[in-house]
């Protein structure tokens, strides 16, 4: 990650714990960059990007030939992302979509090896499964929020810990969780 991209990363840190933003945070950060070192996606996508504190960090993380496509609802926060990943020099590897997570992912191109899915929580497992086509054998699934919105998530829970289809694992963040799931070969 470029000293940029932390400089832009510790910003953020600073000004959400200010007014109280939720972001994945450094604790969480520090087990993307742990998947994201060991599986080195060059593809990923994710679905819920906030402010872009999760895109600066796993654009920041990827191979220098790794793209990250953001879905963001809120068109003002979509702009915000493009800004803030600018800032942290990393606007050619990161693309930005205005637009509700469930209308865009099947008009997305290609194929991805990483998603991290941090948008409505109720949606989650509909997400997945749309996803999955586009999935490679292999890919890393991250679903944040798995602790605090455990109730809504629930289905999307079942789905990857008994579907048979992923090796899922739970890290716990006190009161918050994050689940990890790989696509099975």
């Amino acid at each position: 990650m470029t000293k940029q991209a932390r400089r832009m990363l510790a910003l953020m840190d600073r000004a959400t714990r200010y007014w109280h933003i939720p972001n994945v945070g450094r604790a969480k950060g520090r087990v993307l960059r742990r998947l994201l070192d060991r599986h080195r996606p060059t593809r990923a996508v994710e679905l819920g990007s906030l402010l872009g504190y999760s895109a600066i960090l796993i654009a920041g993380s990827m191979p220098p030939r790794g793209r990250l496509t953001c879905v963001e609802a809120n068109p003002f926060l979509a702009y915000l992302v493009r800004a803030n990943a600018a800032e942290a020099g990393l606007a050619r590897r990161v693309k930005v979509i205005a637009g509700e997570a469930l209308r865009v992912i099947p008009l997305l191109p290609g194929r991805f090896d990483f998603a991290f899915i941090d948008a409505e929580k109720a949606d989650y497992l509909d997400y997945l499964r749309q996803l999955e086509p586009k999935l490679v054998p292999g890919a890393v699934v991250v679903a944040d929020n798995t602790g605090i919105a455990r109730r809504e998530v629930a289905p999307y829970l079942e789905y990857v810990r008994t579907g048979g289809r992923y090796d899922s694992r739970a890290y716990d963040f006190d009161d918050d969780a994050m689940e990890v799931s790989v696509l099975r070969r």
